[in-house]
């Protein structure tokens, strides 16, 4: 892998196999790291940024105008992939890294930002389709981050962006239903996204952002599956260009209509740090003149050229024809969109009139005085005290007499026995014997 870099001192830095290397204009190539699994650069300025990741919880950040000085930075998780780095309009550096806390293609995206220091890590999304081409990040003179990625489970295309004062990320919004691959974001005037839509054919879809984002718009004809998307920048004019089978097309950023086959042979690929991001690239070549020399002389016949200028006039046509319609859709649903969002908000401020007339005739009712009530409550409790020491005395009363009693009544038995034993015991006399037989 090789990233070019437009830059005084630093012509592009390669990673060959697991060596990081970093090619000067003066000293040529000359060795970084090794043991690197992946690399990210970007250049602001005369300052160049590397990071170099291993396969490891860390990374080595390189950082320099003519000399490169390095520190390491703690990822606090092992890499999984996906490193990028972003430059904003702030003088910010912003990392971008997969974690895979588990086995499978869902992975933690997180978020480093740099001034003088690194940050700790943020987790800006769970569940993300964990490939390197599935996310884009780009900065924008809005002054957010902007972020498209892909979900795990369907690769929907979601949307966030991230707040540089707060230092906080938006919820996720869904810009695709289908499933979706290579989300690339440039900024240029407007921000525009494009991603692959794999529908029937695979289709190159963008939109773009002025105040609020456009609606999808197809760049592509349909008559094949799109794919090697990339871009290109010439004279100050941004475009992009992609393959359909064995066609090849450019269209200029902003102006869909204007569309064009070109040669692919006539461009070369490749990565190249553009505006604070890395984007694939493709650089123009002049065309050679043996293949000019080469082409049939059947393909010179005026007949030929007329029947191809009225496929281009009539594909131009159909073309113009779509783009007038989904720009009609566009503005449909922008219309339904401010109509609800009209709507809305005349609710939220009907719902807000409620809640301050709601304030303003409530009053919380009068304290209630309880004074008495707890007065009346002490004397109850004292007399149902009283009351039950009285009968506990009267029991413990009770229980003592009782005890008493029956202690006289032994006592007055035990008399009585012994009284009947001394009169048995007294001699008896004559009349009493007389009379007791009688």
């Amino acid at each position: 892998m090789l990233i070019e870099i437009d830059h005084p001192n630093f012509s592009s830095i390669e990673l060959r196999g697991q060596t990081l290397i970093v090619h000067s204009m003066q000293a040529g190539p000359r060795v970084l790291r090794e043991n690197v699994q992946d690399a990210a650069v970007v250049a602001q300025g005369s300052v160049v940024q590397i990071m170099a990741f291993l396969n490891a919880d860390y990374a080595w950040f390189f950082r320099g105008q003519d000399e490169l000085h390095s520190e390491r930075l703690e990822l606090g998780q092992p890499y999984g992939g996906g490193g990028r780095l972003i430059q904003d309009g702030l003088g910010r550096c912003h990392l971008f890294y997969f974690v895979r806390p588990s086995p499978g293609p869902s992975c933690l995206l997180c978020h480093h930002h740099f001034t003088d220091a690194w940050s700790g890590p943020q987790t800006v999304s769970a569940n993300v389709f964990g490939e390197p081409w599935g996310f884009s990040v780009s900065w924008h003179s809005d002054q957010y981050l902007h972020l498209a990625y892909l979900a795990h489970k369907d690769r929907r295309l979601l949307y966030r962006v991230y707040d540089l004062e707060h230092g906080l990320w938006s919820g996720a919004v869904t810009f695709s239903e289908a499933s979706c691959a290579h989300p690339h974001f440039v900024s240029a005037g407007p921000l525009h996204l494009f991603w692959l839509e794999e529908l029937e054919q695979t289709m190159l879809k963008a939109r773009h952002k002025t105040e609020h984002w456009s609606a999808p718009i197809s760049l592509s004809t349909g008559r094949g599956h799109a794919g090697s998307v990339g871009f290109s920048h010439a004279s100050g004019q941004w475009s992009v260009l992609w393959g359909e089978g064995s066609d090849f097309y450019q269209v200029p950023l902003g102006r869909w209509e204007e569309r064009r086959a070109v040669e692919r042979g006539d461009f070369e690929y490749v990565w190249k740090v553009q505006g604070g991001l890395t984007l694939p690239v493709y650089k123009g070549q002049q065309q050679m003149e043996a293949k000019e020399e080469a082409q049939p002389q059947e393909e010179a016949r005026p007949e030929v050229q007329e029947e191809k200028k009225q496929l281009a006039a009539q594909e131009q046509e159909a073309f113009a024809q779509r783009l007038a319609e989904e720009r009609s859709r566009q503005a449909r649903a922008q219309a339904a969109f401010m109509e609800q969002a009209f709507r809305t908000l005349k609710e939220w401020e009907e719902v807000k009139e409620e809640i301050r007339v709601w304030r303003r005739e409530w009053t919380p009712p009068q304290p209630v005085d309880l004074t008495p009530l707890t007065t009346r409550l002490d004397r109850l409790e004292r007399r149902v005290l009283s009351l039950k020491q009285a009968q506990e005395e009267e029991r413990l009363q009770g229980e003592t007499g009782r005890a008493q009693l029956e202690r006289e009544l032994l006592r007055l038995r035990a008399r009585l026995e012994e009284l009947e034993l001394q009169q048995k015991a007294k001699p008896r006399s004559f009349w009493w014997r007389v009379l007791g037989r009688a």
